[in-house]
């Protein structure tokens, strides 16, 4: 027998009945009145409950499934809640970017300025395991110079710890945001231009994180946001730059 429970669901009356189902679902989510675990009525039940019909009823749930809020399961159990994670935050907020059409400008401005933030907090906030794994990533890195991905990655993980070191965890989700729509442009400018180059460029971003990492060690809020702020700043100007060529 499966773990359905009584959900408060209303009579939809409007034409765009599958979002009024859409958004109800949704807050009974967030809100906590339907936990992770715990099944939808049938979609039967929701018809009667909600006098719609059942593709109505589908094309909302379509849309709550894509979202990660529910699992739909085939046979007659029907969908499940699930447990949100970043993922999802990440996945959503990737989609409205999308949708709006922001400009890659508009994107390396924000990361910019939110990243600056981050980085002085955590020359306030950083714990001795922070230091400790910014290190490590950043000894990483410098063994992965020349590999475009690998060193990306490393990248990406250290700015991470700097945003945990913030201890705001929305920094990390919208730096997350952001590298993953610009994840390819930086992929495409650490292969740019001679095997010279290619190597100033690595250094460079080593050079620079080994500066973010001096000064939140020493608790410097000022330092550390005119290094973070200068570094992304030449990676978006590079990224721009080869965008225009």
């Amino acid at each position: 027998m499966k773990n359905e429970i009584k959900v408060p669901l209303q009579p939809v009356k409007t034409t765009r009945a599958s979002e009024e189902i859409y958004e109800q679902i949704r807050q009974l989510i967030l809100n906590g009145d339907i936990l992770p675990g715990e099944h939808l009525p049938s979609e039967r039940k929701m018809m009667e409950m909600m006098q719609r019909s059942r593709p109505t009823i589908r094309e909302a749930m379509r849309v709550l499934e894509r979202e990660g809020y529910i699992k739909i399961q085939s046979g007659s159990s029907g969908a499940v809640v699930q447990e949100l994670n970043v993922d999802n935050a990440v996945q959503t907020l990737e989609n409205v970017i999308q949708f709006q059409k922001l400009t890659i400008e508009e994107i390396l401005e924000f990361r910019r300025t939110t990243e600056c933030d981050a980085a002085s907090l955590a020359a306030q906030r950083r714990t001795q395991q922070d230091l400790a794994d910014m290190e490590k990533v950043l000894k990483q890195s410098e063994e992965a110079a020349g590999n475009p991905e690998e060193f990306i990655s490393c990248d990406l993980q250290f700015h991470q710890i700097v945003a945990r070191a913030s201890r705001n965890a929305m920094y990390g989700i919208m730096l997350q945001v952001c590298r993953d729509i610009i994840g390819e442009s930086l992929t495409v400018l650490l292969c740019d231009g001679s095997e010279k180059q290619q190597e100033e460029r690595y250094r460079r971003i080593f050079m620079q994180h080994e500066e973010i990492l001096r000064a939140i060690s020493e608790g410097d809020s000022e330092s550390v946001c005119r290094v973070m702020t200068r570094h992304l700043e030449e990676a978006a100007k590079d990224i721009l730059t080869k965008q225009k060529v």
